[in-house]
């Protein structure tokens, strides 16, 4: 059998000298891997992160399969100089390649990961990053309730996240429960979206979505490359 689609490379792994185990997150079929014969030419460009033309081959459906790959974007070679980004860049990839069940598309994630390839070059890119991950929540079934005060019906004055709920409260239903909340940024809540969000308020919402990235959705500790993020971020100065 045989299908054609375009992808984001999300995983990388050798497979002998010659041949490489390559996992992409496709508009249309999700998150699939194949065996990729690795050539001087285009050794370079498969690179986590790169957008490119995919045709997969296989006898059967559940075989591995084999990739022929044309690059469309190779994104990290222009992010090298730009740490926070590149941290960025290799965060989403790395959880995508844990999070994503294989074969089932996802178009509106995919939409917003394109959506990132682009801010990653933009002041903004964190914002893009955080808005990325509450999606992933959401796509898979983890999604955060963030809009109105799960106790009052509020919308403004949200300040914590449930732990448990993932539900935002206001300031008044937090304060008996102080240390026991997420920290809600507010930027997170707000309709419409500032362009200048300070230091904190990314490191908070980082804090956030992690935390259910962690405790729901992996059932695991973050990858390497999403802690990396963290300690690229706090030592930026600005965000946006």
């Amino acid at each position: 059998m045989e299908w054609q689609d375009e992808g984001i490379i999300l995983h990388t792994q050798s497979l002998g000298e010659r041949k490489q185990i390559v996992s992409l997150f496709t508009l249309a079929h999700g998150r699939s891997a194949g065996v990729f014969h690795v050539t001087q030419k285009n050794k370079g460009w498969v690179q986590c992160g790169g957008k490119v033309k995919a045709r997969w081959t296989a006898r059967l459906e559940n075989h591995l399969g084999m990739w022929n790959l044309e690059p469309l974007q190779s994104t990290s070679v222009f992010l090298l100089d730009s740490p926070g980004p590149l941290a960025a860049l290799l965060s989403a990839t790395a959880l995508c390649q844990l999070a994503l069940p294989e074969r089932h598309a996802y178009p509106h994630l995919y939409g917003k990961f394109e959506a990132l390839l682009k801010d990653l070059s933009t002041p903004h890119w964190a914002i893009s990053y955080v808005f990325f991950e509450l999606l992933l929540l959401e796509e898979l079934g983890y999604g955060l309730d963030l809009k109105a005060c799960a106790v009052t019906g509020a919308q403004e004055n949200l300040v914590a996240v449930s732990p448990r709920t993932g539900r935002a409260v206001c300031e008044n239903v937090a304060k008996p429960y102080e240390g026991k909340l997420l920290p809600l940024p507010p930027f997170l809540s707000q309709e419409t979206l500032k362009t200048m969000v300070e230091d904190k308020e990314i490191l908070d919402a980082l804090d956030l979505t992690g935390y259910f990235l962690e405790r729901y959705l992996l059932g695991r500790t973050l990858p390497s490359a999403r802690t990396r993020l963290l300690q690229r971020f706090g030592k930026l100065r600005k965000c946006a």
